[in-house]
């Protein structure tokens, strides 16, 4: 695989990206022109064998890659405004070619775009020792009133969730939406009332670890977490990959997609800081990255 002429196919298939991009792939940086005030920038790794299977269609391979970085624009209440993307790619591999690179690309570029986030630069390296590896980097801005951060719930709080949770490597985990759109309307919404949000990824029990302090404890009703197709309480605790929202809120959301699971409660020293209604620990619930 020649990296010039790669990159010269993907330089080709960048242009006219709309007036904001003023400065695409093909630079030493890429431009992209926003209001005064500030930015909200997120990085992501997708490595092939952990995130997705070698196996996986090179397109939501490029899909997911935008798409877990874009759940953290979510997680924010962000409005995406562009995105960077890198590869390593190993050499030697025959299915790991420049038509398979460029499928990659085709897919991560579509998503983007149309999530509002196009990509406007990037950079191709080789990795004989390793396998395929794509970062992307996404620019987003804030709302109005202020990003929507992890630290924040107060005790009283509901703990809500949109969507489904568990199962996700059937399917979900290469083909869900962002929920941009869902956390801009909570925000709206709920207003002073949201406290405290982020996005599942590394499982319901570990993510939800994140919203509580040293003062505050969450407690979950596992009987009322949403499932997907099947999956058991256990499942949407640990699995991770799901990409919903996890979010307090002082006031109960109206929103069709949002499901109470729990509360968050004043926390006695010693104790744990993700509990079902039995008492069991469940903060450790979920992926560890090493």
């Amino acid at each position: 695989m020649k990296e010039f002429d790669l990159l010269k196919q993907i330089y080709a298939s960048s242009k006219g990206q709309g007036n904001s991009i003023t400065i695409g792939p093909g630079d030493d940086m890429g431009e992209i022109m926003v209001t005064a005030g500030k930015l909200l920038v997120a990085v992501d790794q997708l490595v092939l064998g952990r995130h997705v299977a070698f196996e996986t269609a090179p397109e939501l391979i490029g899909r997911k890659a935008i798409a877990r970085c874009f759940s953290d624009i979510a997680a924010m209440a962000g409005t995406p405004r562009g995105s960077l993307i890198t590869a390593c790619l190993p050499s030697g591999i025959p299915e790991i070619d420049e038509d398979w690179a460029i499928r990659v690309f085709n897919g991560a570029r579509e998503v983007a775009a149309l999530w509002g986030g196009p990509i406007f630069g990037g950079d191709i390296a080789t990795c004989d020792d390793a396998p395929p590896i794509f970062s992307v980097t996404a620019v987003a801005s804030p709302p109005e009133s202020g990003a929507i951060r992890r630290i924040g719930s107060q005790e009283g709080d509901y703990l809500c969730v949109t969507g489904e949770l568990g199962n996700s490597q059937e399917s979900h985990h290469l083909t869900f939406i962002p929920r941009i759109n869902e956390a801009q309307e909570l925000n709206k919404d709920l207003g002073d009332h949201l406290h405290a949000m982020i996005d599942v990824s590394d499982g319901l029990g570990r993510d939800a670890s994140h919203l509580a302090s040293d003062d505050l404890q969450l407690v979950i009703d596992t009987a009322s977490i949403p499932l997907r197709g099947g999956a058991s309480s256990d499942q949407a605790l640990s699995e991770g990959d799901d990409y919903e929202l996890l979010f307090t809120t002082s006031k109960l959301p109206e929103h069709e997609l949002v499901s109470v699971i729990g509360r968050v409660v004043s926390r006695t020293t010693g104790s744990k800081s993700v509990i079902n209604e039995h008492g069991d620990d469940l903060s450790t619930m979920g992926w560890e990255h090493a």
